[in-house]
């Protein structure tokens, strides 16, 4: 009679959905990655995806993740927040994803992070800065393998004393990205006792193609120093009418959203960049091995050199593995836990990364580059390296 149940038992699990006698394992281990690969940040983005690819590539060649194969699976949300917003539910609801590297903005992280914390997924940022993101009630939920621009604007900071400079003028964005760190600059001059003046801050809307009337009101004011946090494109047209205005007699200060080649496809933009800009940041990996091992591997790939966030990328992925294989299973919560515990002290290719308890890093390593001509061609050419 016991046989006969227990063989009834299994035809019915043969017969009926897989629900009813436990969830049958996965065929594979999926990691989301909506990037910015079109849109404002469209080539940052495809340099990004990129390195995320590089990542599950080497996973794969090391065996996968609890012995399965990771896809990656890559959506676009083209540099708009609530295209990532939108991207991530069809990951989620879809694909069903239970963990995922995104958004690239500050303003995509802050769009999603509510929907994945209610969902229980994780999600790991590259390049989300804004420090409005840690005092968010979902954040436990979304990590950060960059450092904030609380650190960035205190580099800034460094530049603006180191250059005596009295008269501040900013130009950036009005989104997290732009207002975060607009406010993380003037927060942290404000730390170290300067005593110069905030004369304008223009907050401009990305997607116009004219800034000439904010740009008049910087020449109005006559600061001595500017601040611009753009994106590729708004940035070209920015820096562009800056120097058909004649702005690039004042000392302008770069950042990480127009750091890298696509700036220089206009070449006013170019030329403006060489001359007025005495100063650009952006998150950068050491010099170590671990950094010069994946530089290597990410051009032999893909016959490029990686670009900024694409390091922070590559981290995020690998972490994210590592996190499913302490977790035992492909489980958001158990997901969450382990990668807070994995995040000690960690050897990534952007430097060490250390998370506090809300999973964000509590030091960064960053780049001040300028651009300069070398033979012929416009390049973005390192300083020096500070670590903060």
């Amino acid at each position: 009679m016991v046989k006969k149940l227990l063989f009834t038992l299994a035809i019915l699990c043969l017969l009926i959905p897989a629900v009813a006698c436990g969830p049958a394992a996965p065929p594979e281990i999926k990691i989301g990655c909506v990037l910015s690969t079109t849109g404002l940040l469209g080539p940052m983005g495809q340099d990004m995806m990129d390195a995320a690819r590089l990542a599950v590539k080497e996973i794969n060649a090391a065996g996968g993740v609890l012995g399965k194969p990771v896809k990656l699976v890559e959506e676009d949300d083209a540099t708009e927040a609530a295209k990532c917003l939108e991207r991530v539910k069809k990951m989620v609801e879809i694909d069903g994803i239970k963990v995922l590297v995104g958004g690239m903005t500050s303003g995509a992280a802050m769009a999603s992070g509510p929907y994945v914390a209610g969902k229980k997924v994780v999600m790991v940022s590259p390049s989300a800065t804004s420090p409005a993101i840690s005092e968010q009630e979902w954040k436990k939920w979304v990590c950060r393998t960059t450092p904030d621009d609380a650190f960035q604007g205190k580099v800034l900071a460094e530049v603006v004393l180191e250059g005596k400079f009295t008269k501040l003028a900013t130009m950036v964005q009005d989104n997290p990205y732009g207002v975060g760190l607009e406010g993380a600059l003037v927060d942290a001059l404000k730390a170290k006792g300067w005593t110069g003046k905030h004369v304008v801050s223009i907050h401009y809307d990305p997607a116009k193609k004219d800034y000439r009337t904010e740009l008049g009101q910087i020449r109005d004011q006559a600061p001595d120093v500017v601040l611009a946090v753009t994106y590729a494109e708004d940035g070209i047209i920015v820096f562009k009418q800056a120097l058909e205005m004649g702005l690039d007699k004042i000392a302008w200060l770069g950042c990480d959203g127009n750091y890298g080649p696509g700036m220089f496809a206009e070449p006013k933009c170019a030329e403006f960049m060489e001359k007025a800009i005495v100063a650009g940041t952006r998150a950068a990996g050491s010099s170590g091995a671990t950094y010069d091992k994946f530089a290597a591997a990410y051009k032999a790939e893909f016959k490029k050199d990686s670009s900024v966030y694409c390091d922070t990328v590559y981290d995020a992925i690998k972490l994210i593995a590592q996190a499913i294989e302490k977790a035992g299973k492909y489980d958001g919560e158990a997901i969450e836990k382990a990668l807070l515990g994995l995040g000690k002290n960690y050897d990534g290719a952007s430097g060490t990364i250390t998370f506090d308890d809300k999973g964000d890093r509590v030091s960064g390593t960053f780049e001040v580059w300028k651009v300069s001509k070398v033979d012929g061609t416009y390049k973005n050419v390192q300083v020096k390296i500070i670590s903060v």
